[in-house]
């Protein structure tokens, strides 16, 4: 008797027919299951290739993403710098509390935030690829 329900007859981490559990395609963990591709591929286009696609298929985030961090890690730093030369202009007790407190504490609270937007981002590319592999048949990782 077949179980049209996809398992859901059975208790859960019931054996499935082939020897796999609930959601396996065999006796392994991940075996016979297809992976997605990298997180953000979105296929094999190139970035130029991918700025021109007017059906947004493939997208430019994920690849422009490593980039827009290291420029915001270098601004944040330049901003750190400026409390630091701001607060020596004033007297050296303020450069000094600038120097030890200030301009580390704006440097990594603000790379903080920018870091948690980013990885959203990746996030949801990555929840896009993960339909996409569902969508396709493939299952997840």
């Amino acid at each position: 008797m077949t179980d049209p329900g996809y398992g859901q007859g059975q208790p859960y981490g019931a054996t499935q027919p082939g020897g796999g559990f609930q959601g396996q395609a065999g006796g392994y963990p991940g075996q016979g299951v297809p992976q997605p591709p990298a997180a953000g591929s979105g296929g094999s286009k190139g970035f130029v290739a991918s700025l021109f696609d007017t059906s947004f298929t493939s997208f430019v985030a994920p690849t422009i993403i490593k980039v827009v961090y290291v420029l915001v890690m270098i601004l944040a730093g330049l901003g750190a710098l400026g409390i630091v030369v701001t607060g020596f202009s004033v007297s050296v007790i303020a450069g000094l509390i600038a120097l030890i407190i200030f301009a580390p504490l704006a440097f990594f609270v603000e790379l903080s935030l920018w870091r948690i937007s980013l990885e959203v981002f990746m996030v949801i590319f990555r929840i896009s690829d993960d339909i996409r592999a569902i969508r396709n048949g493939g299952g997840m990782r």
